[in-house]
């Protein structure tokens, strides 16, 4: 009974069709159904990574031959300026603000000036509050703080018929002047001004790297020319600074009351 068994077990046939494909045709395409997956399955896992890999690689050769370009632009640009010419330029800047943050020196400079016109300061309050233009104490460059704006409140008596003549000097100076607020009284050929001053002080911080600048960053715009030529022909007033040996600084020499026990 075994060897009959075994007989009619190997005597059993695959159907002529599979899934009602005819079995020949299934086989005719078995072998290039198993080249397709072994493709895919390479396609996903080396040659997709590869393409990736040279698209990044050609990203960063475009934008490392982006930079040298823009860098050799830069390069022409600033062997062809007048280094004399920037340096003055930039000397007129730095006497644009002032040199310290501290408000007497902004006093100092209106007092210098006061006294071109024979006007003296009758009082001073260095923290006036809030700048009548309702602006905040700081100019920001791309949301970066780049200067601290300083006011002060003065009170000047001099002679009536210098007011226009020190109002002109006051807008035409170095360090730039603001006049926020402006009230006067005159008696007898003698005004009191009232003023709120401000000016700007910018801290000597680097934040910027210079190689983030652009070939645009670098070149003057006309506004900014026009500016440099307006500011140029303003009169430079110190202020009690001196170049060499810094601010005047206050002396307490604390002399004794002789009055007292």
């Amino acid at each position: 009974m075994k060897e009959v068994k075994n007989i009619q077990f190997l005597s059993l046939k695959t159907p002529d069709r599979i899934f009602g494909i005819e079995r020949a045709l299934v086989k005719l395409f078995i072998k290039p159904l198993i080249v397709v997956v072994l493709f895919l399955v390479s396609f996903g896992l080396v040659i997709l990574p590869k393409i990736d890999e040279i698209k990044n690689n050609v990203s960063v050769i475009s934008d490392v031959n982006s930079q040298i370009k823009m860098t050799n632009q830069k390069k022409s640009y600033l062997a062809s300026v007048d280094l004399e010419q920037l340096n003055r330029e930039a000397e007129i800047l730095d006497k644009a603000v002032l040199k310290e943050k501290k408000s007497y020196l902004l006093v100092g400079v209106v007092r210098e000036i006061a006294d071109n016109f024979g006007f003296r300061v009758k009082s001073f309050l260095v923290n006036p509050g809030e700048i009548k233009d309702g602006s905040s104490g700081t100019l920001k460059v791309a949301t970066k703080e780049m200067a601290t704006r300083m006011p002060v409140s003065v009170v000047l008596i001099g002679p009536s018929d210098k007011n226009l003549d020190l109002i002109k000097a006051l807008e035409n100076s170095l360090p730039i002047l603001f006049i926020d607020k402006f009230d006067s009284k005159s008696l007898n050929g003698i005004s009191e001004l009232e003023m709120t001053i401000s000016s700007y002080y910018i801290p000597s911080k680097n934040d910027y790297v210079s190689g983030n600048l652009t070939l645009k960053d670098l070149q003057l715009t006309e506004e900014e020319s026009n500016l440099l030529s307006t500011i140029s022909k303003f009169g430079t007033v110190d202020g009690g600074v001196n170049e060499k040996n810094g601010p005047t600084q206050f002396i307490d020499y604390n002399r004794s009351n002789p009055f007292s026990l």
